[in-house]
């Protein structure tokens, strides 16, 4: 229903009459009919100003309400028009919905009417539109970017470097088909055309208008240069690429509709968001709140703020109603509940050297693998690395079969109730446990803690037919996974250890194959936890931090004692991790129900350290986690390569997306 349909028939020589009139007809885009309402000599000029202020403002919708007073506060005020004599004025509110920002643009204004040869018109001036208007001028939309702030290593320093960046945009001013650039930016991008091309028609016409940012060697942006003539470009060194742990910290990259389904208003197409990992997860934090505003536009004078949706006001009595507040990300200081208008970093609990270890041990191998290095006292996530993964993060998603490596595991309980203690055990050559026939190196004079360090199947398995429901939750709950980690809502995976229905499943669990599959997370969190008597949940984040308390489990001395006699023997002679240069440590390979073979190494060291280490193929783990140990604190920089600047444009440097100097239309 229109606004104005509850407004009383009068008399057709009413003043009343011909403000109702004007304003429905102005509502529903019949501005032909809108303009014979007015005094204006060129009908058809009016008709175009009223027309234009749709495009100029991009606006889904605009709707008119008489209103009697500025300070009129009656919901449903009919309005009044206040005349005198052959005069009259009638006050109107203006409300209009950008579509992208919340609470739409709500001002006052008013007309003046005139009686002449027994009828009413308005007296026609851009002033009716907003009362700021001029002949000549228009109303705009800006909206500016502040600078994204970093991701951030534990110590404050930044985990991205720069690279040269393509500002993609226009002067709209000197656009002559805006449908046609809009598309070629939308396709070439991934951005929804349509909002493109309202925003090139709402921007001023005169400033730059950024609508893509773009790597400055990705081929999209040689395309635009050669095939769309109204695209300028210009170039500025931006930290957008991640030094290191990629698949982590993620990447940037234009406002495509999926991604905006994502991160949601106040951002739009021509925007840069984040696109995955921690670039998209904390997009309002570190991106902050685009500053987007009205503007008057008279010739000779500078521009004139009218709206800006950034303030919170509720003022229909002068320049509009502001947006209100944009929730910030989940879990991020008091952001769940304030405006996020400030950019601001996030910092990690990553450490770049033990990154930068982690990446260039696993940098010659071309396989996919994945190394998780954890603070064993707090759970901190100091190292997560991947290679040859294809941008997933798997060190923390990753689902695999541990193998042997998982046997502590499950015997910690065992060790806890006296069924088992480090001492004298054989490692029979046979065992036919559960119903499953198992083969290992035979060796007599061998014990408890050698045979989980050996990774001797037969005696593990035997272990494993005595397991119970009862056992398996222990096991569980001793190392946190019975409980969803939080994580500051990084994506990640647990464990999955399903408990046995068979005496066959119980063998199979117990050497870490069957139905269970960890991430190398979840195996840096079980080294890290031997090394330290007591599992941390993990975290990833100093800042913003988790309201969520930090989860500990203490283990029991007799757990200890046992899972650090199996760790130590490990390293030593007959272990399966001798050689690795770590203070514990278990090696295994292991076949998936899909045929995938994949190797394993966990293990701490006497600074802390937990870690886990997985690969997707056959690989001798003893060479990759000493590669570890002994691998360089520094990642190579590539120099980025550069492109060269459209002729005659220059990027200025600053906080906000750049100003270019304005161009004559």
């Amino acid at each position: 229903m229109l606004a104005l349909g509850t407004l009383s028939a009068c008399a057709q020589a009413s003043p009343f009459s011909t403000v109702k009139d004007f304003l429905i007809a102005w509502q529903v885009g019949n501005y032909d009919a809108a303009a014979r309402k007015t005094d204006a000599a060129d009908k058809k000029a009016v008709e175009a100003a009223l027309e234009d202020v749709r495009t100029q403002l991009d606006a889904a919708s605009l709707r008119l309400q008489l209103k009697s007073a500025p300070t009129s506060g009656v919901p449903d005020d009919p309005g009044r028009v206040d005349r005198k004599g052959d005069e009259a004025f009638a006050r109107f509110v203006v409300r209009i919905d950008l579509g992208e920002n919340g609470k739409p643009w709500q001002y006052l204004s008013g007309m003046s009417l005139k009686r002449s040869g027994g009828s009413w018109k308005v007296v026609w001036s851009p002033s009716v539109i907003h009362p700021s208007l001029k002949d000549g001028g228009r109303l705009a939309v800006v909206s500016e970017t502040p600078r994204r702030a970093l991701i951030q290593d534990n110590k404050g320093r930044s985990l991205l470097r720069q690279e040269q960046t393509a500002l993609i945009g226009v002067v709209p001013g000197q656009v002559k088909n805006a449908a046609a650039t809009a598309k070629a930016i939308g396709t070439a991008t991934g951005q929804d055309v349509e909002r493109l091309e309202g925003r090139i028609s709402s921007a001023p016409p005169k400033d730059f208008l950024q609508l893509a940012s773009l790597p400055g060697t990705d081929p999209t942006v040689l395309k635009l240069r050669t095939t769309a003539p109204d695209v300028r470009i210009f170039e500025r060194e931006q930290p957008n690429q991640p030094v290191m742990a990629k698949e982590l910290l993620g990447s940037v990259g234009p406002a495509t509709t999926d991604l905006l389904t994502q991160v949601g208003a106040p951002y739009q197409p021509g925007d840069t968001v984040g696109e995955s990992g921690l670039q998209l997860l904390y997009q309002r934090r570190l991106a902050g709140q685009p500053k987007v505003t009205v503007v008057v536009l008279n010739p000779g004078a500078p521009a004139t703020v009218v709206q800006d949706f950034n303030e919170n006001t509720d003022d229909t009595t002068g320049t509009g109603t502001g947006t209100g507040t944009t929730p910030g990300d989940p879990g991020s200081d008091d952001e769940a509940t304030t405006s996020v208008k400030e950019p601001r970093a996030v910092r990690t609990t990553l450490d770049r050297d033990y990154q930068a270890r982690a990446e260039n041990a696993l940098r010659p191998l071309n396989l996919p693998a994945s190394i998780v290095t954890v603070r064993a006292q707090t759970g901190e996530v100091v190292a997560a690395a991947n290679n040859n993964t294809g941008g997933v993060n798997k060190a923390f998603l990753g689902q695999y079969a541990p193998g042997t490596i998982f046997a502590p595991v499950l015997a910690g309980p065992m060790f806890a109730n006296g069924r088992l203690s480090p001492g004298p055990q054989e490692c029979p050559a046979a065992s036919d446990a559960g119903g499953v026939s198992l083969s290992s190196p035979a060796r007599k004079n061998s014990t408890v803690s050698l045979n989980f360090a050996s990774g001797c199947r037969t005696a593990i398995a035997g272990l494993g037919a005595s397991l119970d429901a009862k056992t398996y939750r222990e096991a569980l709950r001793s190392f946190g996974l019975d409980v969803n980690w939080g994580l500051s809502n990084v994506p990640h995976s647990t464990a999955v250890v399903p408990e046995p229905k068979t005496p066959a499943d119980q063998v199979n669990e117990m050497l870490g194959e069957g139905r269970i599959t960890v991430s190398p997370l979840t195996m840096a969190l079980v080294a890290a936890a031997i090394q330290n008597n007591a599992w941390h949940a993990p975290s990833i984040l100093v800042s913003p931090s988790s309201d969520e308390a930090q989860d500990i489990r203490n283990l029991s001395p007799r757990v200890f004692n046992g899972l650090s006699s199996i760790m130590r023997a490990g390293v030593k002679n007959g272990g399966s991790a001798k050689g690795t240069g770590f203070a514990g440590g278990l090696v295994s390979t292991v076949t998936m129900p899909d045929g995938k073979t994949v190797s394993w190494f966990i293990g701490y060291t006497t600074s802390d350290l937990g870690v886990a280490i997985a690969v997707e193929g056959n690989v001798n783990m003893v060479r990759l986690a000493h590669d570890l140990i002994t691998a360089k604190t520094t990642i190579p920089t590539p120099a980025t390569p550069g492109t060269t600047a459209t002729p005659g444009t220059t990027a200025t440097p600053g906080t906000t997306t750049p100003t270019v100097p304005q161009v004559p239309a």
